[in-house]
């Protein structure tokens, strides 16, 4: 693809679904620069990811900037948290304790969904890293909402039992 065309469809891309990328960036920071930041550390992934990214249909491609940007505001978030958790007192070790086992917990989470087939994973992904409701992603990847809730059901089925060996395989 020559240089105008990449340019021309990054562009397109990015007036398609700024809005989204921002909307969803600002209810996980509340914050609106911090929102614009997101958003552009999304699309700076985007372009270095060009190639991969150019051969998504035009639901995956809002899907895929959804998941970035709300990665990357969880990212900031947790940064400013963590910042803030450790200024305020640092006798707040029980906080940080805490904080350590849920991250344990959550990317026990998501390295699971990973090994999640490719539709489970993206629905997994979508609803519980991302957030989003069962009817957002329905329209995001123009599918019945039932068929997202039983894909929901069958990943939540997988992931139980993939905890359920890992923990049993820390007992031991």
């Amino acid at each position: 693809m020559s240089k105008r065309s990449k340019k021309k469809f990054l562009e397109r891309l990015y007036r398609e679904h700024k809005q989204l990328m921002y909307k969803t960036a600002f209810s996980v920071l509340h914050n609106p620069e911090q929102a614009e930041d997101a958003v552009q550390e999304a699309f700076l992934r985007v372009i270095k990811n060009y190639s991969k990214f150019s051969s998504y249909s035009c639901n995956e491609n809002a899907a895929y900037l959804v998941i970035v940007v709300r990665g990357i505001s969880l990212n900031m978030l947790d940064a400013d948290k963590r910042l803030t958790e450790l200024d305020d007192d640092l006798s707040a070790a029980d906080n940080v304790v805490e904080t350590v086992y849920s991250d344990i917990a959550y990317g026990q989470i998501v390295r699971n969904i990973e090994k999640l087939s490719p539709a489970l994973k993206n629905i997994a992904t979508m609803l519980w890293v991302e957030n989003l409701s069962e009817h957002e992603i329905a329209e995001l990847l123009d599918m019945n909402i039932n068929t997202v809730r039983s894909s929901a059901s069958r990943a939540r089925k997988q992931l139980k039992k993939m905890l359920e060996e890992e923990f049993d395989n820390d007992k031991r």
